[in-house]
């Protein structure tokens, strides 16, 4: 079964695959679509949802975690991606979430969010005070992209 992921994760492919430790947080993970594309590349993968909404996959190197048991670990991964999450929760969960994933980064690690319905300034308000730097943008005719990389303040 070929597994196509999201668009702005194959835009940033070839710089998340120049990393040497390549563990991915993939937070609001759904039908797991970027998850096994991942997977199946080699990396290590984190898949969070709530419980309910994540489809239950048995691979190697895939791990399912409900977003509550995130909150307890550190995963320090390198990659995080939020695929059309971040749009469909409210403000105050936001926060939370973005405290969370925050709290599970390496320094240095890359942060991509693809979302509908919020602006680059919302995004930069909620994901720069976590110790993230935004280093790219991508404007889509109905999405906002973009690529944060974490500085290591939060911690």
């Amino acid at each position: 079964m070929l597994t196509v992921p999201a668009s702005s994760l194959s835009r940033y492919l070839p710089l998340f695959e120049s990393l040497q430790n390549k563990t991915v947080l993939d937070y609001g993970s759904g039908n797991l679509r970027n998850a096994i594309y991942l997977h199946r590349r080699g990396y290590k993968v984190y898949a969070v949802d709530l419980p309910g909404r994540i489809k239950s996959k048995a691979l190697p190197r895939l791990s399912l975690l409900f977003a509550d048991e995130l909150k307890d670990l550190s995963l320090d991964a390198n990659i995080a991606i939020c695929t059309f999450v971040l749009n469909l929760i409210d403000s105050n969960k936001r926060i939370e979430v973005m405290d969370t994933i925050a709290a599970n980064m390496s320094r240095g690690g890359y942060f991509l969010v693809e979302t509908r319905g919020l602006t680059l300034r919302e995004l930069d308000l909620l994901i720069v005070p976590r110790g993230f730097a935004r280093i790219h943008d991508q404007r889509g005719r109905y999405t906002m992209i973009a690529l944060y990389k974490y500085l290591g303040a939060y911690h």
